[in-house]
């Protein structure tokens, strides 16, 4: 019934502009290994994935750090693989001297309420979940998510650290331990997008994620400053994969994978000619340097409608100009964005994402050329 995504609100966005909470996502000691556990349906078959994920020596080890990480943490959500696994860590958990309850499908709805209140409340420190509380469930306090159950779904991996997006008094941010491997498999959540999830599992073996050598945060495979601790990276190996691209990635943070930089001055002309309609060249400045985009004022169909939803992101009124002329004669009514960032859409080509003095953003302007510095 639909062809194409109206309207996509990105977590990243909201993150910066005070709505979600910031997450850090801390790469553990403990790496659970999936890689025989067969797969039916696009993710793991339930049955073997809890058979190798829960066993005693890995749930001690998983807990001692989520205790070791959590200590000044207000409230934890861990998701697990199976009814056992989840009695195994949460039998650990309280071992350790940390309040803790078991919530799943079995869990009858008084007795559930119960314990969402006490959660809620502070009484309980630490919920343990399986197959329930990664969608619907709004407890702003949540601080530390531990995933403990990997799986091929990007919109579940979101969904559970979803959680822990809530803002919430005294809380300035959020820590995700990832045990599963999820960033690393389906990237930072701020990269994914309504599109990517829909494309369905990751691609097998692709990592898209590393750990930062300076705090050991997750952050994008390609980025180039860790903005938790402000690390360079190590370069990558040349024989490393590439990462995903932006289409088929899966909006902890991805902010740092390309760096922004400040617009200095802009300038509208007519691109050079061709065969086919006109096309409006718009050329964007920063210190060093440049790009240029374009925008297809004069075609049809969905280049039409990127090129109206830029005439209007950038400030121009209505009626939107059907000619290139027309825009050159009113580019008074534009506005300079205050920063931009240059990333990778596929192998062959990249994308500038604009953002403006207000927070507003336009994303998804191709960049056909550069400009000298």
């Amino acid at each position: 019934m639909f062809e194409r995504i109206v309207y996509e609100s990105l977590v990243g966005d909201l993150i910066h502009q005070g709505f979600l909470a910031p997450l850090v996502c801390k790469a553990t000691a403990l790496a659970l290994d999936v890689s025989g556990v067969p797969k039916r349906g696009g993710d793991y078959i339930p049955s073997a994935l809890e058979a190798a994920v829960n066993r005693e020596w890995i749930t001690r080890a998983a807990v001692e750090e989520m205790v070791g990480y959590g200590r000044e943490r207000r409230a934890w959500l861990a998701f697990c693989a199976g009814l056992a696994h989840a009695a195994s860590v949460r039998d650990a958990i309280r071992a350790e001297g940390i309040s803790c309850e078991t919530v799943t499908a079995e869990t009858g709805k008084r007795e559930r309420d119960r314990m969402v209140r006490d959660f809620r409340a502070g009484k309980i420190r630490c919920l343990v979940s399986v197959g329930v509380l990664s969608t619907g469930f709004n407890v702003p306090e949540v601080d530390l998510i531990a995933l403990l159950r990997p799986t091929q779904s990007a919109g579940l991996y979101v969904q559970q650290v979803g959680r822990a997006l809530r803002r919430a008094p005294g809380k300035s941010d959020a820590i995700v331990l990832d045990y599963a491997g999820l960033v690393r498999m389906h990237g930072p959540v701020d990269a994914v997008t309504a599109r990517s999830v829909a494309l369905g599992p990751a691609t097998l073996g692709m990592a898209r994620a590393k750990p930062c050598p300076g705090c050991g945060a997750l952050i994008a495979l390609n980025a180039s400053t860790c903005e938790a601790c402000w690390v360079e990276p190590e370069p990558e190996d040349e024989e490393a994969p590439h990462a995903a691209s932006a289409e088929d990635a899966m909006p902890i943070l991805s902010e740092s994978i390309c760096p922004w930089r400040e617009v200095v001055g802009w300038r509208l002309d007519r691109g050079p000619g061709g065969s086919g309609p006109d096309r409006l060249e718009v050329a964007l400045r920063w210190r060093g340097g440049g790009c240029r985009v374009e925008v297809c004022l004069e075609h049809s169909g969905h280049a039409r409608e990127k090129a109206v939803q830029w005439w209007r992101a950038f400030g121009g009124a209505d009626p939107v100009p059907m000619s290139v002329a027309a825009a050159l004669e009113r580019a008074d009514e534009l506005e300079q964005p205050e920063t931009l960032r240059v990333e990778a859409a596929g192998r062959l080509s990249e994308s500038v994402t604009v953002r403006f003095s207000d927070g507003r953003r336009f994303r998804d302007l191709r960049r056909w050329g550069t400009l000298a510095a």
